[in-house]
């Protein structure tokens, strides 16, 4: 199969192409995961897996999960503070999910993790109302159309659940703005060509780059989700956590719109 230039893929979202590009870096994901962003990407999951797991929550849904490195993050914050929770994981491209199933199968934690399928985003195969919270780590600007994809999320999510994104932003300082730029734009793609033989990892800076963030993108969220929505930039804003409260009362009025909230991180 031919691969679409990364221009071509960011432009049209291409669900095909997207599909073939991860296909691709499937037997390398992890491994350059770590290295390009020298671990700190499970710190952020860890983080979020803090936020999301409380006392109600029983139900978990991680959408575009990869080989599901959210997914193992949440399991095991459930097992560590003696919550009862299980996480579904889901994404559309096979090779990386059955990645996440072997993944599963070896964790101290598989058994909070039943489910591992193939599925779409955009159309996701459970009830309404299933899940306690829906997640998402660096896949939802993937989604054909995310806005899509985020009503699927929210509506799968129960009234008075949750909806948490992970993804990348832009750094608000400027020199740590144009530092990592550098390595963004420059260095980050060339050593995944090098590795993995293809452009994937020049798709991701120029899809980072074309992708709403901070305050338009928790605007959206609010919007889709009904609720009020807090904005957690981590590590200097190379990453936003945006967490949406969906209302307990379908229909009910937002609660104040988004909400900043500084980083820990």
């Amino acid at each position: 199969m031919r691969h679409p230039h990364e221009d071509d893929l960011v432009a049209s979202k291409s669900p095909a192409g997207v599909r073939a590009m991860f296909h691709a870096i499937a037997p390398t994901y992890d491994f350059l995961n770590r290295l390009l962003s020298l671990g700190i990407d499970q710190r952020w999951r860890r983080r979020v897996a803090r936020l999301i797991i409380s006392p109600p929550t029983r139900r978990i849904l991680d959408v575009c999960s990869g080989t599901g490195d959210l997914a193992l993050a949440l399991a095991a914050r459930a097992r560590a503070v003696g919550a009862p929770v299980t996480v579904t994981a889901c994404d559309f491209t096979p090779a990386m999910m059955a990645r996440g199933r072997d993944k599963f199968v070896a964790s101290p934690v598989a058994s909070a993790l039943p489910g591992a399928l193939v599925a779409d985003t955009m159309r996701l195969p459970f009830a309404s109302g299933t899940f306690d919270a829906v997640t998402v780590a660096f896949g939802i600007r993937n989604v054909a159309d995310f806005r899509a994809g985020l009503r699927e999320m929210t509506r799968v999510c129960r009234p008075g659940g949750s909806v948490a994104v992970l993804e990348f932003s832009k750094p608000r300082n400027r020199f740590v703005s144009t530092l990592y730029g550098f390595y963004f734009h420059r260095i980050l793609p060339r050593i995944g060509h090098a590795i993995t033989g293809t452009r994937a990892y020049r798709y991701l800076p120029k899809s980072v780059a074309q992708f709403p963030e901070g305050a338009e993108f928790a605007a959206c969220l609010a919007a889709i989700a009904g609720g009020p929505v807090e904005i957690i930039p981590v590590t200097g804003g190379i990453a936003t956590i945006y967490i949406a409260h969906k209302p307990a009362v379908p229909g009910a009025e937002p609660e104040g719109g988004s909400q900043p909230a500084g980083s820990q991180d």
